[in-house]
């Protein structure tokens, strides 16, 4: 029953739930067209494929640490459920966020609320906002400078 109990923890379904979900993502990416002739490079498709292989490895390594720990008997219970919920929670309200208010206000809201979470920085509020906008505005540069997608702003265009 102990092993049951080490499979039902958050530390092996939160990730194979990520399992699942980043194989539903890769499949929708097969779904992307090019509007132009598709010259054998690198095209739409390539970074969702890439992000998903990245995610795989890291859930891989996170189930083998998990696996090869040993097993806290509080580990398995209701408690170890709650962060993962908050995260996902976390996701969603991103996702509901992202197009009304855009990406600069959803992405800050977003990484605070991990923050709080995880409990980073949290006893350091000017960190802790500095560390939030210093994310925000690397993946923002990352996004519209080096991948060339536009992203909502709050006034509803696209930057």
């Amino acid at each position: 029953m102990s092993q049951l109990k080490r499979f039902m923890g958050a530390g092996i379904l939160f990730p194979a739930l990520l399992v699942v979900l980043t194989t539903v993502y890769l499949l929708a990416t097969f779904d992307i067209r090019t509007m132009f002739g598709a010259d054998g490079g690198v095209g739409p498709k390539t970074l969702p494929i890439v992000a998903a292989i990245i995610m795989y490895g890291a859930l891989l390594i996170v189930l083998m640490k998990e696996l090869r720990k040993p097993m806290d008997e509080k580990d398995a219970g209701f408690s170890s459920h709650l962060r993962p919920a908050l995260v996902t929670i976390a996701i969603a309200c991103y996702i509901a966020l992202f197009s009304p208010v855009g990406y600069g206000i959803s992405t800050f809201l977003f990484v605070a609320a991990l923050f709080f979470i995880f409990k980073f920085k949290t006893d350091h509020p000017l960190a802790f906002v500095l560390y939030d906008l210093i994310i925000t505005i690397v993946f923002y540069g990352l996004f519209v400078g080096l991948f060339d997608v536009r992203l909502p702003t709050l006034t509803g265009h696209f930057l």
